[in-house]
């Protein structure tokens, strides 16, 4: 409703605007439109340039380099294997898992537990999928050997500093 009153405004002005003017309001007008349009040119070149500054400031990639320095740091006459190295790089805080012998035995029986409750119909697809997950668990190799952990352990590793915040 607003959009038509103003449409209607405007088109009675422009009317009057010709009545008022003459043949030199085609002149007038042509004149507004013309200085509207380069403002409006000039108002979208200044944004395209800006959205492309912006694009090439986000495309640009650091060239800086950045030194890190080790986290461990062997101040032993000890030499350790890469696998020992990477085992202390994941820090105080890193547990370190250790498989108890009845493990799968255990999730096997929690696992049936939970199928009991299952409707019979369905009960043999979730036995065949435990039994397969269980079978990966069984051959999976656990990350840090026991005797890595013991190493570690033994020797009294110190892990530097910058680690311990």
């Amino acid at each position: 409703m607003k959009k038509q009153q103003l449409n209607r405004r405007l088109y009675y002005l422009h009317l009057s605007m010709a009545n008022t003017w003459g043949n030199t309001w085609q002149y007038i007008r042509d004149t507004i439109e013309m200085k509207l349009k380069k403002q409006i040119r000039l108002k979208y070149e200044t944004l395209d340039k800006k959205l492309q500054r912006l694009s090439q400031e986000q495309i640009k990639t650091p060239n800086e380099h950045h030194n890190f320095y080790p986290i461990v740091v062997n101040n032993t006459n000890i030499t350790f294997t890469k696998n020992e190295t990477a085992l202390l790089e994941k820090g105080l805080k890193y547990n370190l898992h250790n498989k108890k012998k009845n493990c799968l035995t255990i999730l096997a029986l929690e696992a049936e537990t939970a199928i009991s409750s299952v409707p019979i119909t369905d009960r043999e697809y979730y036995r065949k999928k435990v039994s397969d997950h269980i079978e990966k668990l069984k051959h999976q190799k656990t990350r840090p050997q026991p005797q890595q952990s013991n190493r570690i352990q033994h020797h009294k590793i110190n892990i530097s500093q910058t680690q311990r915040q």
